[in-house]
């Protein structure tokens, strides 16, 4: 169970439970960007519309802003990632359409587009904490072991003497 617990709190988790919404995210803007695109790409095949590369071109383009954010989270760029949230809630209040709907729905869209992009604001925080916290911890561990100096016996019991690292006793000699 604990190691159930420390998953959960670890940052594979959070960085998990941030993909999975970053990828939620991708076709509320693969829909807008084909939606704007200036450029139909569809072509005709048999008497058939096929629109398959007008799709292609935009999850390109929404996973290349889903990676760019991704990437500035990664590299601790706070500013962007919640730029980028307030852009999701821009993007899902387009998606949704909530002016279009009655009025419960519309509190319905608007509540869920507030939280997919408040996950993103909370989720990327909370990972670049954790990143931050994994890099502080490793900073002070090559600091403890580049002031400790080598070990030069080993000892019983975890008692290791170190080079150059000397004690007084209470009658003033050296040990």
């Amino acid at each position: 169970m604990n190691r159930i617990i420390r998953f959960l709190q670890s940052e594979s988790f959070v960085f998990l439970t941030l993909v999975c919404v970053l990828t939620g995210q991708i076709i509320h803007t693969m829909y807008l960007f084909d939606s704007v695109r200036p450029i139909n790409l569809a072509f005709q095949w048999n008497g058939e519309n096929v629109t398959a590369v007008n799709w292609v071109h935009a999850a390109f383009f929404a996973l290349a802003i889903e990676a760019a954010i991704l990437m500035f989270i990664l590299n601790g760029k706070s500013m962007p990632s919640k730029l980028y949230a307030l852009g999701s809630f821009a993007t899902n209040i387009l998606y949704y359409a909530p002016w279009e709907r009655s009025i419960p729905d519309m509190v319905t869209t608007i509540l869920v587009s507030a939280m997919l992009a408040g996950s993103i604001w909370f989720f990327s925080d909370l990972f670049a904490e954790k990143v931050s916290n994994i890099e502080e911890g490793a900073a002070t561990t090559r600091l403890l072991a580049s002031t400790a100096g080598p070990i030069v016996n080993g000892g019983e019991n975890g008692n290791a003497a170190r080079q150059g690292f000397k004690t007084t006793l209470p009658d003033g000699r050296a040990s």
